[in-house]
């Protein structure tokens, strides 16, 4: 794609250009125009419409009108063609690259050194379109990011303000809590207890179950006669033996009532002198009715030793019911446990016991001095206190009253900010699993693994990048070198890198100079290099090799070059090195642009044996429009308008030549406009012709009726001056005809009289008079 065609170019700043020219753009086009004529402002036009900069463009419109800018330009390639104006600068498919003083001051340096801003441009402008389809596929990504990010800002925002602003990632670590209704209940239970301390450190514990087997004295049954009296136990028993028939102790206690004289009651036998009767009432008034009273004493103490067995069991008993009831007064704060025991056999058992005692008591309490069985009785407290294992119930109460102690030093050690904390955090965990919730994290996960994905694929496409640009700096260095040394420079490029130092962390070209075996950093050292070390030659050829830099390799992504004055009048050792440069652009398929104020040099690049085949010739053709002609202080201002030539020769040919050639096409194609000035340019014309051939003979003060006159005035035949050739008549005839029109008669400058044949036959007669012809 190249441009073709500028249609329209107008009101911007001098820029009046309108209807086309005749000659459509070529591969390469030399513009001429002088100083001011609109050179710098059509290089920032072209510029302007590749980065699509209305602004900038709207911005020079003229102070002299109030008309809008206008242009269009026409592009064409191979199967198609673009007409771009100023409504449609997006659909551009090629781009414009400038080399002026802008870019220069933009990428390099200006007038106070080198700034960031300038090596991040510079940057951009060297290997911006380096890796183009992996910056492209970067953008692609990162527009994806963007919508990515629109889509999940609203849910981040929404899940954001349920939890206090957390970030997501700590949202998402949450834990579920299983039932957590019940445990915020229980938690505001707790915050309660902490607040009611003294009332659980009051509250009963639970009590273990123990029995004391008592020891059981039954000496106080086991009283007899032996145990009273050994003498009056054996004559009382051979008494006994031998006079009752029926042992019955009764008797003994009866008998003393029924001795009512001196006899016995039951033999007869006087009292008086019977032994047996001393011995018997020595047996029933002292021992006996001893042994009788501590047995009574004994017998009630041993039945209530046995009583108290019953006793304990009912109090155990109550025990068992308590511990329940402090169970269910701790189940509000500690889980509930089943805890009884079973008194029914050891009631059964107790009953038992404590009857055979009551009947065995009634036994020894008839016959005092008959033999008690224990047997029965020793079994039943034995089966008793065998029934009385509470190890396996008390192992309950022992770690139900751990809970206890647990939980009333839980009082001590946890606050009520803590418990806060830990309803919070229930609450958020409620919060989290909340079915909008989830569903809004499930979608932002979606959302942000697809965005990492992109994120990590950008990394690495940086990566790719980062590789090519470091292998495009390579060639960029050697590019840059060649051209120095092409330019005859003597500095040299010893380092050219990039880094992320530029402003914001913004990519960054820096390089070092080497000059004269010195290496200078344009980071450190850019005032030194380019107020003392470098000539104004010196940055000019460094500029421009920047520049070409970019251009080293085949053109495939419709790129245009234009320069604007690439060389100055300081550079005349480089120019046949810039038309060399100029000629590898064409090569590389580069449609080029070269404006400049210097014809000579486009008249050079011209006449190149191979660019002379694809270059056509424009001019910037300058009209000074005064707007008052009559007010010798008026404002004037300047329009522009391109028109094509054929070369630069007018420019550039010594005038002599250029005369002549005026001459020559008037006398084979005479027009009325040319006339005047063909009548006034024969007399300069002939003085010249005849300083060429007298150049050391005619003073600088001789004129051309000074010449006539030494000439018809020399008689010599060997002088110089003399007319061999007859032609003295032939050059005064001219000259009278000439001089008409260097002068005026009063009024009458001769103009209006000038006749077109008669021009044109003093112009024949002076080229005849010229050659010799």
């Amino acid at each position: 794609m190249i441009l073709y065609r500028i249609n329209k170019l107008e009101f911007i700043k001098q820029w009046r250009h309108k209807g086309g020219i005749s000659v459509n753009f070529d591969k390469l086009n030399l513009i001429y125009g002088r100083n001011g004529s609109g050179k710098t402002t059509l290089s920032k036009i072209f510029e302007c419409v590749s980065n699509r900069n209305l602004a900038t463009i709207n911005s020079l419109v003229p102070m002299e009108c109030n008309e809008s800018p206008n242009l269009q330009f026409l592009f064409q390639g191979d199967s198609k063609t673009e007409s771009i104006d100023l409504s449609n600068l997006n659909n551009l498919s090629c781009s414009f690259h400038v080399f002026n003083k802008s870019f220069i001051e933009n990428n390099l340096y200006s007038s106070k050194g080198v700034e960031s801003s300038q090596l991040v441009n510079y940057y951009e402008f060297c290997l911006g379109s380096v890796s183009v389809l992996f910056q492209k596929e970067i953008d692609k990504l990162k527009l994806r990011n963007d919508a990515l990010t629109n889509e999940m800002s609203p849910i981040s925002s929404r899940i954001r303000a349920k939890f206090g602003n957390k970030a997501i990632s700590e949202i998402k670590k949450i834990k579920k809590t299983e039932d957590p209704d019940k445990e915020i209940e229980k938690l505001n239970n707790s915050l309660v207890d902490i607040q009611n301390t003294e009332h659980f450190k009051n509250r009963r514990k639970l009590t273990e179950l123990s029995i004391n087997r008592p020891v059981l004295d039954i000496s106080c049954f086991e009283t007899s006669i032996s145990q009273l009296s050994l003498e009056a136990q054996q004559k009382v028993e051979e008494h006994i033996k031998n006079n009752l028939k029926e042992r019955n102790t009764s008797w003994l206690e009866d008998g003393l009532e029924l001795v009512t004289g001196s006899l016995c009651p039951f033999c007869g036998q006087s009292l008086a002198e019977s032994q047996i009767y001393h011995l018997y009432h020595e047996f029933i008034n002292e021992s006996y009715l001893k042994a009788i009273s501590e047995f009574k004493l004994k017998s009630s103490e041993f039945e209530l030793e046995v009583f108290s067995i019953g006793v304990n069991l009912e109090s155990i008993e109550q025990t068992v019911k308590t511990n329940q009831d402090i169970i269910r007064e701790w189940s509000d704060r500690l889980e509930k446990t089943e805890l009884d025991f079973n008194f029914d056999l050891l009631n059964e058992i107790y009953k038992k016991a404590y009857f055979e005692l009551r009947e065995l008591i009634k036994a020894k309490e008839k016959d005092f001095l008959s033999p008690v069985d224990f047997s029965q009785f020793k079994s039943f407290v034995n089966q008793l206190f065998e029934q009385t294992d509470f190890s396996s119930y008390n192992s309950v109460v022992i770690e139900f009253n751990k809970a206890i102690d647990q939980f009333i030093s839980g009082l001590g050690t946890t606050t009520s900010t803590d418990i806060a904390k830990k309803i919070n955090l229930i609450k958020e965990s409620k919060e989290r699993f909340n079915a909008d919730n989830i569903t809004d994290l499930v979608s932002y996960d979606s959302l942000d693994t697809e965005k990492k994905g992109n994120t990590k694929r950008i990394d690495e496409l940086r990566v790719k990048i980062t590789e090519e640009q470091e292998s495009s700096i390579g060639k960029y260095k050697k590019s840059i070198n060649r051209l120095l040394k092409s330019f005859n420079s003597m500095i040299r490029i010893s380092e050219l890198a990039k880094d992320n130092k530029g402003h914001k962390g913004a990519t960054r070209i820096t390089y070092v100079i080497t000059f004269i075996q010195n290496n200078l950093s344009v980071l450190n050292d850019n005032q030194k290099i380019f107020d003392h070390v470098l000539s104004t030659g010196d940055k000019s050829a460094l500029a421009l090799a920047f520049f070409l830099s970019k251009f080293q390799e085949v053109n495939t992504n419709n790129s245009i070059v234009v320069l604007d004055d690439p060389i100055s009048s300081l550079d005349v050792h480089r120019k046949d090195a810039t038309i060399n440069e100029i000629e590898k652009l064409i090569e590389n398929g580069y449609q080029t642009f070269v404006l400049s104020h210097d014809p000579f040099f486009l008249s050079d690049v011209l006449k190149h044996s191979i660019l002379s085949k694809s270059t056509k010739c424009y001019e910037i053709d300058v009209s000074y429009v005064d707007i008052n002609p009559y007010n010798a202080h008026s404002a004037q201002y300047i329009t522009s308008r391109l028109i094509d030539r054929d070369d630069y020769k007018s420019y550039v040919l010594h005038s002599y030549y250029k005369e002549y050639c005026k001459l020559q096409e008037y006398v084979e194609s005479p027009t009325e406009n040319n006339k005047t000035e063909v009548a006034r340019s024969i007399r300069p014309i002939l003085e010249a012709y005849m300083r060429f051939l007298f150049p050391t003979h005619f003073p600088e003060d001789a004129w051309l009726g000074d010449m006539i006159a030494k000439i018809r005035d020399e008689n010599d035949e060997d002088s110089i001056y003399f007319d061999r050739s007859d032609k003295l008549n032939t050059i005064e005839d001219i000259n009278e005809f000439s001089k008409t029109f260097h002068h005026s008669d009063g009024f009458d400058t001769k103009i209006q009289s000038l006749d077109l044949q008669t021009v044109k036959n003093y112009a024949k007669e002076t080229l005849c008079f010229i050659t010799g012809l």
